[in-house]
């Protein structure tokens, strides 16, 4: 990216969005714009080049969000639920428009993405990892495991390493199926 404002994005997500028959997810787009072959190399280290592409995907929508509203199309941006629908069948977006503040302003922030290292994205994973809820997730970090609920800690932490190496993006896994392994990981190590 050579000029540090503009989003190469923008214009992919608009398009996937026009066309979608539902809503997408976060990690559903960034597929879509990776088969597409849209997403450019941001940083040769794996965790900021996620953070990055999040960042540009967040970006964009919030862009979107501001550009389409002038059209009478409001962009529901939500980890879960991100579609298009007319403003008409909205009659609280001044309202929603109004609490995605802060995020808005994160995300449209350039300094955020140019400035974010990869000590910073470590810190953010980490207090993520503190504050979500390990324990109510257990049992879906085990299914992942492929392990039973009377799982030792030894086993967990070895069968953490066996799927590490095996998903690894440096030994040719996918970075996508590597993280929710960690994600179980920090589910099954904060939650003893």
């Amino acid at each position: 990216m050579s000029d540090q404002s503009t989003n190469p994005l923008i214009a992919p997500l608009l398009a996937l969005l026009q066309q979608a028959a539902g809503s997408y997810k976060v990690h559903e787009l960034m597929s879509a714009l990776r088969q597409q072959g849209a997403i450019p190399l941001l940083a040769d280290d794996e965790q900021l080049q996620l953070f990055r592409v999040n960042f540009l995907i967040m970006n964009a929508l919030y862009q979107l969000q501001a550009e389409l509203w002038q059209e009478g199309w409001w962009l529901v941006i939500s980890t879960l639920d991100i579609r298009l629908e007319p403003l008409t069948n909205v009659p609280d977006a001044s309202h929603a428009f109004a609490l995605g503040e802060n995020l808005r302003s994160y995300y449209l922030d350039w300094q955020v993405f140019w400035q974010t290292d990869r000590a910073e994205v470590e810190a953010l994973l980490t207090r993520f990892w503190r504050r979500y809820d390990g324990a109510g997730h257990r049992v879906e970090a085990l299914a992942l495991f492929e392990l039973t609920a009377n799982a030792s800690q030894e086993t967990i932490r070895r069968r953490w390493r066996e799927l590490a190496l095996q998903h690894h993006p440096d030994r040719g896994g996918d970075a996508e199926t590597f993280i929710r392994i960690r994600w179980a990981w920090e589910c099954l190590n904060t939650a003893k």
